[in-house]
C-alpha cells in the first residue's frame, strides 16, 4: 500500500500538532465517521492490550478507522519499545494510527563537529526513526514551537495558509504580541484577515486597532473569566462573542486552553513543578499561577472529557454534507459551545 497510515506528530508545538491531525481527518474522506472509527488514548494511561484493541478493530461502516494516541512518548522507551514495534507492524492497511510525542529540538555538534539541530527524543539513533527509513507505511510530521525570533516568519506562512496577506512589519508586531503562542497568534490572523475583508494586505495599523495589549481578545477574556470559575459571566460574555465571532475561532481557543490546563494537570498530578512548563512554552511564565489555580479546580478525567468534546465538536463540524448550508452548521457549532460553558 502507497498511502502512509501510520503518522508520528513529533514536537511541542500544539497548534501544529492540531492542524496536522485535521489534515489526516481530511484525508479520510467523507465516508468517515467520526462516531464510530475515532479512538481517542492517553499513551501514559492506555494498556497495550486497550491499545491493540484500538488499533486492530475494523471500522464500522466505513473503510477507515482513526487511532490518536497522545503522549505517546513512554510507548516507545525501551521498556515499552519492543512491544510497541510489533503493534505497529500487526496495523491493518485500514487504520490510521497516530502517535503524539511531545518532544523538542536541540543543538548539538554532528560527526564533523558542526552545530545542528536534533529531536530531543526522537533522534536519528532513535529505532524508530531507523524504521522510518525502511517502513514506506510510516511518516514522521514535525510541530516545533517556534522560537519568538521566528514567529514573523512563522505569521507571514500562517497568513498565506489562512488565504490572505500582511507586510513584514505588519507580522514583527503581531508577533510582539503574541509571543510564540502559535495557537493565539492564528486565532488574531483569522481577526485581522477578517477585518481588512482579505482585500488588502494586513498592515502595522490593523495589528494596532484589532489586536489588544496581551495579544488576548475577547474570547481570551471569556476564557479567563471561565478559568477563574465567574461561570455567569463567560456564559454573557460567550452569548456576546457568538454574535460577531466566528464560532470556530472559539471552539479553537477553547480547544487550545483546555489542552494547555490538562500539561498543567498532569504536572500538578506528577508532583512536577508547573513554571517548567513556561520553559518548554506551553504557557507563559506570566500564566503559571492563574493556570496552576484553574487546573486545581477539575480532575484529569473531566478536564480530558472536555477537550474530547470539543475535539468532536471540531469533527461534527468538518464532516457535514457539502450540501449543508454554512449557516446551519454554524448555529450548530454556536448551540454546543453555549451548552458547553454553561456545563463546564
Amino acid at each position: 500500500m502507497s498511502e502512509k497510515h501510520l503518522h508520528i506528530i513529533r514536537g511541542n508545538d500544539t497548534f501544529s500538532v492540531e492542524l496536522h491531525l485535521q489534515n489526516i481527518l481530511k484525508k479520510l474522506g467523507a465516508d468517515f465517521d467520526a462516531s464510530m472509527n475515532l479512538s481517542r488514548l492517553d499513551g501514559k494511561l492506555a494498556s497495550q492490550d486497550e491499545l491493540t484493541l484500538a488499533v486492530t478493530s475494523l471500522p464500522f461502516f466505513g473503510s477507515s478507522r482513526l487511532v490518536v494516541v497522545s503522549n505517546a512518548a513512554p510507548l516507545l522507551e525501551k521498556q515499552q519499545g519492543e512491544k510497541t514495534a510489533k503493534l505497529l507492524n500487526g496495523v491493518p492497511e485500514t487504520t490510521h494510527l497516530v502517535l503524539i510525542v511531545e518532544d523538542r529540538l536541540k543543538w548539538r555538534k554532528d560527526d564533523q563537529g558542526k552545530w545542528q539541530q536534533y529531536w530531543e527524543t526522537l533522534n536519528p539513533e532513535h529505532w524508530l526513526v531507523r524504521k522510518a527509513a525502511e517502513d514506506q507505511a510510516l511518516e514522521f510530521l514535525d510541530s516545533p514551537l517556534p522560537d519568538e525570533k521566528d514567529m514573523p516568519a512563522w505569521v507571514i506562512r500562517e497568513v498565506k495558509r489562512q488565504g490572505g496577506q500582511i507586510s513584514p512589519d505588519a507580522a514583527a508586531e503581531l508577533s510582539r504580541h503574541t509571543g510564540s503562542d502559535t495557537g493565539i497568534a492564528s486565532q488574531e490572523i483569522a481577526k485581522l484577515l477578517m477585518y481588512v475583508n482579505f482585500e488588502k494586505p494586513v498592515s502595522v495599523e490593523d495589528v494596532i486597532e484589532c489586536v489588544s495589549g496581551e495579544g488576548s481578545a475577547d474570547t481570551f477574556k471569556m476564557l479567563d473569566m471561565l478559568m477563574a470559575g465567574n461561570k455567569k459571566e463567560a456564559q454573557a460574555m460567550m452569548h456576546q462573542l457568538l454574535d460577531d465571532t466566528q464560532p470556530e475561532m472559539i471552539l479553537g481557543a477553547l480547544a487550545h486552553r483546555f489542552r494547555q490546563l490538562i500539561q498543567v494537570r498532569a504536572a500538578l498530578d506528577a508532583g512536577e513543578d508547573v513554571s517548567s512548563l513556561a520553559k518548554s512554552r506551553i504557557i507563559f511564565s506570566n500564566q503559571v499561577g492563574t493556570y496552576t489555580q484553574a487546573a486545581r479546580r477539575y480532575p484529569m478525567e473531566r478536564l480530558k472529557q472536555i477537550f474530547n468534546r470539543l475535539l468532536q465538536m471540531d469533527v461534527q463540524s468538518k464532516l457535514w454534507d457539502d450540501s449543508s448550508p454554512l449557516d446551519e452548521i454554524q448555529v450548530d457549532l454556536r448551540t454546543n459551545l453555549e451548552l458547553l460553558v454553561m456545563e463546564v
